[in-house]
């Protein structure tokens, strides 16, 4: 009896605990929501960004309180947040507008440090400093910023890998999608940003694909089929009942893969004017196998719908105040 009564007592001071964390970081969101609305609809450059900057200083408050990373913020539109399988990290990402139809990325990581506890590291877009993009190992004061849509997670042999697929709305001429590998000290849990993780392509750290802004670029993470070498026989009756004839019929079979178009220019002449770059209808596609990312040599044949990662556009955009684009 005794026993039955403390458990019930211990469960309702639990509730009670859950609920007091709950309603604190309820009190943060409630004052974040009001900054994004004036991030995301303010008309001017000052507006937009004088907000961005108090949105920051309140977020990365909230950020550091002690029970933030288990709380999911649902009302802050158009903060994209991605929380790693395994808790290891979760990452905050949103990009604002200028009049001139330039995007600046924001973000901040939340990462595990080696007590249990999670250190707040505030990223900094300096994307345009970064001269050979592909090949530059980054950290979060030197960031090649993305809004990340998606987060890949694999394993081999006892280590984790992580994949984000972000968005750049860079400017006017072009957009950018991205593969971002990112890893983390054991010690402090700082982020580091590229990694050599891509199977005989040893000098890059990450994809970075830039195209016109009339294109539609899809990047993805899943499911897919693609065609094998071998080809099985299909039988076909049309004009003989009797006997029937044979024609080869691709054989396809399907894996987790990233998929991603490949580019081109519109026009040959263009070769290396990347606003003039748009998907060429070949697919490639990228499978996990002993801790590298590899090609696969066959034809990737997606069969899946196109979603919203395709065509993402931050909800300003489709206003008509600033350049739509994908």
């Amino acid at each position: 009896m005794r026993k039955t009564f403390f458990l019930f007592i211990l469960s309702i001071l639990i509730i009670v605990v859950l609920n007091a964390q709950n309603y604190h970081m309820q009190g943060f969101e409630l004052r974040l929501k009001p900054l994004t609305e004036e991030m995301f609809g303010a008309k001017t450059d000052n507006e937009r960004f004088a907000a961005n900057e108090r949105f920051i200083s309140e977020l990365e408050d909230a950020l550091e309180y002690e029970k933030s990373f288990s709380y999911d913020f649902p009302t802050l539109r158009n903060i994209n947040i991605l929380t790693s399988p395994d808790k290891q990290f979760k990452i905050f990402t949103w990009a604002i507008i200028s009049e001139t139809g330039d995007f600046e990325n924001f973000g901040f990581i939340q990462s595990k440090d080696k007590n249990g506890g999670y250190k707040v590291y505030r990223l900094f877009d300096k994307s345009d400093d970064v001269l050979q993009p592909e090949t530059a190992k980054l950290n979060d004061s030197s960031w090649f910023g993305a809004v990340y849509y998606d987060l890949v997670m694999t394993k081999n042999e006892g280590i984790t890998y992580y994949l984000l697929l972000g968005w750049d709305g860079n400017n006017i001429y072009t957009r950018r999608k991205i593969i971002e590998p990112v890893s983390f000290n054991k010690s402090t849990g700082r982020p580091t940003f590229g990694q050599n993780v891509f199977y005989k392509d040893k000098d890059r750290k990450r994809f970075v694909f830039e195209y016109s802004t009339d294109a539609v670029f899809t990047l993805r993470y899943e499911t897919q089929h693609y065609q094998v070498a071998g080809q099985k026989k299909a039988k076909n009756t049309l004009f003989h009942k009797a006997k029937p004839f044979e024609v080869e019929a691709p054989e396809t079979e399907k894996r987790q893969m990233i998929f991603f178009d490949e580019l081109e220019p519109i026009n040959a002449s263009m070769q290396g004017f990347t606003q003039q770059y748009a998907p060429s209808g070949n697919i490639t596609g990228l499978y996990f196998e002993n801790g590298k990312w590899k090609r696969l040599k066959q034809n990737v044949l997606p069969r899946n719908k196109k979603t919203k990662k395709d065509d993402y556009v931050p909800s300003e955009s489709r206003s008509g105040l600033f350049p739509a684009g994908r």
